[in-house]
C-alpha cells in the first residue's frame, strides 16, 4: 500500500508540475505570437528614427512624415492603436530584437546584412541614388554625363561619395544641408546634385519649381521590419501593404509627401 500511495503522490506531483509549466508558458507574453499579443494589448509598438524627412521628422513638437502616416494606417488595419516612439537609427534593430518595438517603420533600405538580423516586408517605397538639375539641363540623366561639371552634395552622405567618384568631375561642392545645395543649383552656382532620391524629391516638391530629378541608379527598396521569427505578423503586414497599394492609399501618401513624381 505504501508503495502504491507513494507512486500516486509522485504521479500527482508530476502532473501538477507539468500543468504549472504549461500555464507559465501560456501566460508569458514573450511566448505568445506577436500578432496575438498586439491585438490583446490593443496597440502596436512602432519605432522610427525621427530624423529622416520626409519619412519622419518634427514640425515643432509634432512627429510627422510619410512613415508616421503609414504607421497609423497599419495600426488601423490591425485594429489597434499605434504607439510610435523615436529611436536613434543605430538602435532600431536592437529595439526590435529586444521586443521594445513590434515593428520598425523607418524607411530602412533592404540590404543582405540587415536581412540577416530582421525580416523585411514587401517594399513600400522604392529608392535610389538620384541626379537633379535645373529644368534647362534635363538632358543630363546619367552619372557618366556629369564629367567636367561642378557637382553639389550634402556633406558626408552617399551623394558626396557618388559625386567624387564621377570620372572627370570638375569640382564637388559640399553643403551642410541638401536644401542649401538645391538653392545653389537653382541659381546656377553648381550644375547638378547627386543625392538619395527620397529627400531630394521631397525638397524639390516643397520648395523648387525649376529643379528636376532626371536620372536614378543603384535602385533599392525600403520595407517594414519585423523580428525574424514572427512569421504571422510579417504575413499580416504584407497583407496590409497589399491592401494599401490596391486601394490607392499608399499612392496617396507618396503624392502627399513627394508630389506626383513620387508615385
Amino acid at each position: 500500500m505504501t508503495t502504491k500511495r507513494a507512486n500516486r503522490r509522485f504521479e500527482w506531483g508530476a502532473a501538477l508540475l507539468a500543468g504549472a509549466v504549461l500555464f507559465a508558458l501560456s501566460s508569458d507574453p514573450a511566448q505568445a505570437d506577436a500578432l496575438d499579443r498586439i491585438k490583446a494589448a490593443g496597440e502596436v509598438k512602432i519605432a522610427n528614427s525621427g530624423v529622416y524627412p520626409p519619412f519622419e521628422f518634427k514640425e515643432g513638437n509634432t512627429l510627422v512624415g510619410f512613415d508616421i502616416d503609414l504607421s497609423n494606417l497599419v495600426a488601423r488595419e490591425l485594429g489597434v492603436k499605434a504607439n510610435i516612439s523615436v529611436v536613434d537609427f543605430k538602435g532600431l534593430i536592437p529595439a526590435l530584437k529586444s521586443g521594445k518595438a513590434d515593428l520598425l517603420i523607418s524607411a530602412m533600405t533592404h540590404t543582405p546584412a540587415r536581412a540577416e538580423q530582421v525580416a523585411f516586408s514587401e517594399s513600400y517605397y522604392d529608392t535610389a541614388v538620384a541626379i537633379a538639375v535645373r529644368d534647362d539641363r534635363t538632358n543630363l540623366k546619367a552619372k557618366d554625363q556629369l564629367g567636367g561639371l561642378t557637382l553639389g552634395a550634402e556633406l558626408g552622405t552617399t551623394g558626396e561619395r557618388e559625386a567624387r567618384s564621377v570620372n572627370g568631375v570638375k569640382e564637388v561642392k559640399t553643403y551642410d544641408t541638401l536644401m542649401l545645395a538645391l538653392r545653389d543649383l537653382e541659381i546656377g552656382r553648381i550644375d547638378a546634385i547627386i543625392s538619395n532620391l527620397p529627400p531630394l524629391q521631397y525638397l524639390i516638391h516643397k520648395n523648387f519649381k525649376r529643379v528636376r530629378v532626371t536620372g536614378t541608379y543603384d535602385a533599392g527598396w525600403v520595407g517594414i521590419n519585423v523580428s525574424q521569427d514572427e512569421k504571422a505578423l510579417l504575413a499580416e503586414v504584407n497583407r496590409i501593404l497589399a491592401k494599401l497599394k490596391s486601394n490607392g492609399e499608399l499612392n496617396a501618401l507618396k503624392v502627399k509627401w513627394f508630389g506626383e513624381a513620387g508615385k
